[in-house]
């Protein structure tokens, strides 16, 4: 492929990523500088680089002709936990298609914590402050046609560019018999990138959730958890749709979202556990329904520690997203990240530490990932495999 055929993240953009990036080391910095080295009780920084074929990057429809590419992928990660309750910790991850670079992304984190215990007549309690932040920088590439989305004649390639803020708190309660009840609050502000394009939404919101749970012990190695959740989502400068996907002047649109979960969770032992989760989720808007959809879930996670030196872990992921008023006719008024969907997601990697002259902190990556997705419209239907290798090294 020719690059000169795809549009390129505008310079203007990229210096704003990199400001953003510099400002988390700055902030970690200032933050590692405050607090006494002797109090750290565990530290971990890690490089890891890989490179691999992904065959749909842009998971695009096989009417497409959707092209494999090659990629790189870099991930540093950092934490450190220290003996006053504070607990910092951070991630950037880039990956570079070189024949392609509307498929490349980076994903920036950092999350700042606080933990801590008390009592009330002997019943003892623990709770979790914590804020993080979330910057993601990705091409948007239009699923109808393959190429830079457009709006009104005008690029929108940084369209689902966004920059989350989250402020946590939980608190919970372990009973003798190690059950556990929790309570989670968050409070969450996402920005998308901004367009001032007639005719064009504002995704940017800000939302409130709150999460109950229960987690039973049935036995030294099973456990079975269960989970509410409600969530409020406001939008800055959206407005609410009627049925035939109209925006009706003068209102702004929420959401109200409800999900439960079921849980099951077997560990014998600190080298193997099963893990196998239902959620069901409904979201509702302030109008007459328009949005009203449903999304169901099924995971299952695994992991395998065979011997000192070599772990296998396996996630499969089944989700069926669906409009209930929202019919095929709509596809014009349809955000494209937002489509009736089908599918499953699975992910398997292979690690093996290698020991060289008693340097363990060497390690051999070989990872896995399958997507297949179906939907009522054939633009939205896609399949994707993605294979790479690589190494890591930590470097604490």
């Amino acid at each position: 492929m020719n690059d000169s055929n795809y549009g390129r993240r505008p310079v203007a953009k990229t210096a704003k990523l990199s400001s953003r990036t510099l400002l988390t080391l700055l902030i970690t910095c200032s933050l590692l500088g405050g607090i006494p080295v002797n109090g750290v009780l565990a530290a971990d920084l890690s490089v890891e680089g890989q490179g691999g074929l992904d065959t749909n990057p842009n998971r695009l429809s096989s009417g497409l002709d959707p092209d494999a590419e090659l990629f790189g992928q870099v991930d540093i990660r950092f934490s450190n936990r220290f003996d006053n309750g504070v607990s910092i910790k951070g991630r950037s991850k880039h990956a570079f298609y070189p024949d392609d670079d509307r498929a490349d992304w980076s994903r920036t984190e950092f999350d700042l914590g606080y933990r801590d215990n008390f009592e009330i007549d002997d019943n003892k309690f623990a709770y979790r402050l914590f804020a993080d932040w979330v910057d993601r920088n990705k091409n948007y590439v239009s699923r109808t046609t393959g190429e830079d989305a457009t709006f009104g004649g005008e690029s929108i390639v940084d369209r689902y560019n966004y920059e989350q803020r989250n402020l946590n708190a939980e608190i919970s309660y372990q009973t003798e018999a190690r059950h556990r009840l929790r309570a989670r609050y968050q409070r969450r502000d996402k920005d998308y990138e901004d367009y001032s394009i007639p005719g064009l939404s504002n995704f940017d919101y800000d939302s409130d959730r709150f999460r109950f749970d229960i987690r039973f012990r049935l036995a030294d190695e099973h456990s079975l958890s269960l989970e509410y959740g409600d969530t409020t989502r406001e939008y800055d400068d959206r407005r609410i749709e009627d049925l035939n996907g109209n925006e009706i002047s003068g209102t702004d649109l929420e959401y109200d979202y409800s999900q439960y979960s079921l849980g099951y969770l077997y560990r014998p032992n600190k080298d193997f556990y099963f893990n196998l989760e239902f959620s069901f989720s409904d979201r509702s808007d302030n109008g007459v329904g328009y949005n009203d959809s449903t999304y169901d879930s099924v995971y299952l996670s695994w992991r395998r520690k065979i011997n000192e030196t070599d772990e296998i872990r396996g996630s499969i992921t089944y989700s069926d997203f669906a409009y209930d008023n929202r019919s095929f006719s709509d596809t014009a008024q349809l955000e494209e990240d937002a489509f009736d969907n089908d599918g499953y997601l699975l992910k398997l990697d292979y690690k093996r530490r290698l020991q060289q002259n008693g340097d363990e902190n060497l390690t051999l990556v070989y990872e896995l990932q399958l997507d297949d997705y179906d939907s009522s419209d054939a633009r939205y239907r896609y399949d994707r495999i993605i294979i790479s290798m690589g190494l890591r090294y930590d470097l604490l």
